[in-house]
């Protein structure tokens, strides 16, 4: 079924069984709704290697196949991509009933306990996903989520392109301001020096062209702003605060823009026009006649004293709450898609609920048909870090019922493995080992506290420099539960006392066998190189591994917390 991922797939065979033992043979019928399938293949279900156990043709929607199979997970192809994951059980005669525009669902089975629970397992799957989707189709047309989705997208387009704004009428004031200079510069007496008339127009002409090219992207906003930017309709009710905030963004921004349209827009008719009236007289080479040149320069000049003068303070006056604007437009985005996540976090808390319920009875479900081949279907539905303790119930069940099914086989061995046993989430395995007194310490006699146990030597480096973190860690929250179990790799008696006893590691928990590399705490646990660290929950379960400085004591609080 193409909903679901058997995770044996990862697991790599080359072939499901080295020959097929003779077994009481078994039937399966098979009658297909809405069917557009000529042909089917019984083939495994993992494994690299394709092969085929049964074939039949597709005669009125239907099909059976005689077999002689080992109970185990098959997959009917029907070509395309499109198929079936079948539990085949010697002895059994098994009938089916499927729909070819949905092979995730089983609409009727019988004579197969383990497709009684795959069928009823497929339900509850298909139900999270069908919740899933009746809510994303009523989150998509939800009034409020389109409202604040649009306001989100417009606003920020809004305010960025408000900064974009800004930049341009400074780089005009700042044009304005250098065309001010260049006059009191080269003109301080209003008259330009027959020998400097050349640099002074073309020096002119280039400022004002640049103060035209920077003030025309302003005034097109201008002109466009209200066909593409409108956040009074539709206002959504129990958002005044954030109201207000746009309003007062909006206000300021249309009273900083009026600034520059009195001030720079004031005189930008004369500039276009000094700038024009220079390019004709190039054109029909007129400039370099004296006359032209000093009447030409003469109203530059008197463009600078007349209109830019008293209006050079505008540009720190523009400029000063462009920081605060810019700032408030940042945050005022952020408001808009915090109440929009809350809208969509409503929606999240209902497919949630319905996920708990379903996750809840599946794995009951699962734990009921523990020692049915089946559950494989099923079981990796739930990551083994967050439910260890489900797949050691299925593993072990299996192993019983099951034991040389390659799959069971391969997670058997990873379950009693040293990393398996010590994989998070895992109940950490019980160390009894002697402290400096020859006193036996237990693990298992912490339970009920939160316990970080620390592979360490007096040998080595890096254990040494991580201590003042443990110890710090320790001190501040030992007395609301948390312990150390320090295992040491030493194999002399009187460095790990005397490490002890330097870096004041004053908890009472410190076993070693003195067996060095060999050390039988560091084979339970699979330790290969220290420091090696594992954080246990008050259950004894590890929750996480090799935790250092802030990332050890985040965590400590967490599960103190809890």
């Amino acid at each position: 079924m193409k909903y679901i991922k058997l995770c044996a797939i990862l697991f790599t065979f080359t072939a499901i069984v080295g020959s097929i033992a003779a077994q009481t043979p078994s039937t399966v019928h098979v009658t297909l709704q809405n069917n557009k399938f000529k042909h089917v293949d019984l083939i495994n279900s993992y494994g690299n290697n394709r092969n085929v156990f049964a074939s039949s043709d597709i005669v009125d929607d239907q099909f059976s196949m005689n077999l002689k199979l080992d109970n185990d997970i098959y997959r009917f192809d029907f070509g395309e991509e499109n198929y079936f994951l079948v539990v085949v059980k010697p002895g059994e005669n098994i009938q089916l009933t499927l729909d070819a525009d949905d092979l995730h669902s089983i609409p009727s089975v019988m004579g197969s306990p383990s497709m009684d629970f795959v069928k009823e397992a497929t339900s509850l799957t298909s139900r999270k996903k069908t919740v899933l989707d009746s809510l994303n189709n009523a989150l998509q047309a939800d009034p409020r989520q389109k409202y604040w989705s649009n306001l989100t997208q417009n606003f920020n387009m809004y305010s960025q392109t408000n900064n974009d704004v800004d930049d341009y009428i400074l780089s005009s004031y700042y044009s304005a301001d250098s065309l001010l200079r260049l006059c009191k510069t080269m003109a301080p007496s209003n008259k330009v020096k027959g020998s400097e008339m050349d640099l002074f127009i073309s020096s002119a002409n280039k400022l004002l062209k640049n103060l035209d090219n920077n003030y025309r992207p302003f005034a097109n906003y201008l002109e466009n702003v209200g066909n593409y930017y409108d956040f009074s309709a539709g206002r959504q009710p129990n958002n005044s605060e954030f109201y207000e905030k746009l309003d007062k963004y909006i206000n300021d921004v249309n009273a900083r823009h009026q600034l520059a349209l009195t001030s720079v827009g004031s005189y930008m008719g004369e500039v276009r026009q000094l700038i024009a009236d220079r390019d004709s007289l190039v054109f029909n080479d007129l400039m370099g006649q004296k006359k032209n040149a000093n009447a030409w320069a003469e109203r530059v000049i008197a463009l600078a004293n007349t209109h830019i003068a008293p209006t050079t303070s505008k540009s720190a006056e523009y400029q000063q709450p462009m920081a605060g604007s810019k700032a408030a437009g940042a945050r005022l985005v952020n408001d808009a898609q915090q109440i929009l996540r809350e809208i969509v976090n409503g929606y999240q808390v209902q497919y949630n609920a319905v996920d708990d319920y379903v996750n809840g009875r599946l794995i009951d479900l699962i734990k009921q048909h523990k020692d049915d081949i089946a559950v494989l279907m099923f079981v990796d539905m739930f990551p083994r870090e967050q439910n260890a303790a489900l797949h050691e119930e299925v593993v072990r069940a299996l192993h019983v019922t099951n034991p040389e099914h390659p799959i069971v086989k391969e997670r058997w061995n990873i379950l009693n493995s040293p990393a398996g046993k010590t994989s998070i989430g895992a109940i950490a395995p019980d160390l009894a080992f002697p402290d400096p007194d020859g006193n036996i310490r237990k693990l298992s006699d912490l339970r009920g506290k939160v316990v970080l146990i620390d592979f360490w030597a007096s040998w080595c480096g890096p254990c040494r420099r991580e201590s003042p973190n443990v110890r710090n860690v320790y001190a501040k929250y030992h007395d609301k539960g948390f312990e150390v179990f320090s295992v040491s790799l030493d194999r002399d008696a009187n460095n790990w006392k005397k490490a002890i006893k330097d870096d004041q590691l004053v908890w009472p928990n410190h076993v070693s066998d003195l067996k060095y590399w060999s050390s039988e705490a560091a084979a339970i646990y699979g330790v290969r190189s220290i420091p090696s660290m594992f954080l246990l929950d008050r259950d004894g379960r590890i929750v996480a591994k090799d935790l250092r400085g802030a990332a050890l004591e985040q965590a400590v609080k967490q599960l103190l917390e809890k």
